[in-house]
């Protein structure tokens, strides 16, 4: 039952063959990443294997490896981003082995944290939620992290926000609570089952991750998942990166667990976001230069970092001269919160 749920999560889009109409065969400049001394590799593994940094988190989109330009393949990830999660494309072992391996980049997968597949409901019309099918999905959804080489699960959940398919989110996960009284319950079993397996409490480094609105479970589970990631779209100013993290501190969540993420969706990776107020004032930055400059207020005073920044489809900040331009200006930002 356990590898049912594989297929449901990792169908990811078949990528298109352009086949071009000339007769004539025109060469193809292969883009290969600038190879490193052996050394720099293990200085750079043994920073990410460190917890007193902030970190660069993306979703990435469209991954390909078959394509000439590098845009699709996780070896163009700037070094220093932390964590990527999968966001849709064609899986290639040998792309996210030698990211993990070499770099020391954490992969993981990112799931719609709302439905229970039918799989796990209970009933002779499998429509009933019970405690023991929320965590035999849970269990179904590691065992799809290890079978593929993941290296921890990213849950995207957004009670009261637009589904892609259609209408808010529902589930017995999400809400609304008009419909499913006991979401938040039901949530708290899932992630506690995750949590024996991935993330903090794991003992192990396998990460939980949850993003859209992580301060809407309960208090108590803040401390399972190693962050939280607000989507912190078109963000404006740093009172607006505030007023998000008030919410999640009075939900129990820390600074350093919290990350601030912008969308390079629809070309606003070609302005790293849009304008943005600074704290301490001086001229309008891109938001997702701001969100790396950020530092929460917490407890009476300005914290000395944060969990750290991210982007949706961080892949199309490629295409900026030199590629991967903001994140690159993002991480180096983020480098001066000791």
């Amino acid at each position: 039952m356990r590898n049912k749920i594989a297929s449901l999560l990792l169908a990811f889009s078949a990528v298109s063959t352009l086949i071009s109409c000339s007769t004539e065969i025109e060469a193809l400049d292969i883009v290969k990443p600038e190879p490193k001394s052996e050394q720099y590799y293990a200085d750079l593994r043994a920073y990410k294997q460190r917890d007193d940094h902030e970190v660069f988190f993306g979703w990435f989109g469209g991954w390909n490896t078959d394509s000439p330009s590098m845009i699709g393949s996780l070896k163009s990830v700037p070094d220093s981003v932390d964590i990527i999660s999968i966001w849709s494309g064609t899986y290639n072992r040998e792309d996210l082995e030698y990211v993990q391996n070499v770099k020391g980049t954490r992969v993981t997968y990112t799931i719609f944290a709302h439905q229970i597949p039918k799989t796990f409901l209970g009933g002779e019309n499998h429509d009933q939620v019970t405690k023991e099918g929320i965590e035999a999905y849970a269990v179904a959804l590691v065992d799809t992290m290890k079978k593929y080489g993941y290296q921890g699960i990213d849950l995207d959940y957004e009670p009261g926000y637009q589904d892609p398919a259609g209408g808010p989110f529902t589930g017995p996960l999400v809400g609304p609570a008009t419909k499913y009284p006991n979401y938040r319950d039901n949530m708290a079993v899932f992630v506690k089952k995750l949590g024996e397996f991935i993330g903090p409490k794991s003992g192990t480094k396998n990460l939980l991750i949850i993003d859209g609105v992580p301060y809407d479970v309960h208090p108590e589970l803040a401390e399972y998942f190693n962050y939280g990631v607000v989507q912190s779209y078109d963000s404006g100013g740093f009172s607006d990166l505030q007023s998000r993290f008030n919410r999640a501190a009075n939900r129990g969540w820390k600074p350093e667990q919290y990350i601030f993420a912008e969308t390079f969706e629809g070309g606003k990776a070609t302005t790293g976001g849009v304008s943005h107020t600074l704290r301490e004032g001086g001229p309008l930055v891109p938001s997702i230069l701001g969100m790396a400059h950020f530092l929460p207020e917490f407890e009476g005073k300005i914290a000395k970092r944060k969990g750290g920044c991210g982007a949706y489809h961080m892949e199309n900040d490629y295409n900026n001269t030199p590629n991967y331009r903001y994140i690159r200006q993002a991480i180096q930002i983020m480098q001066e919160h000791k």
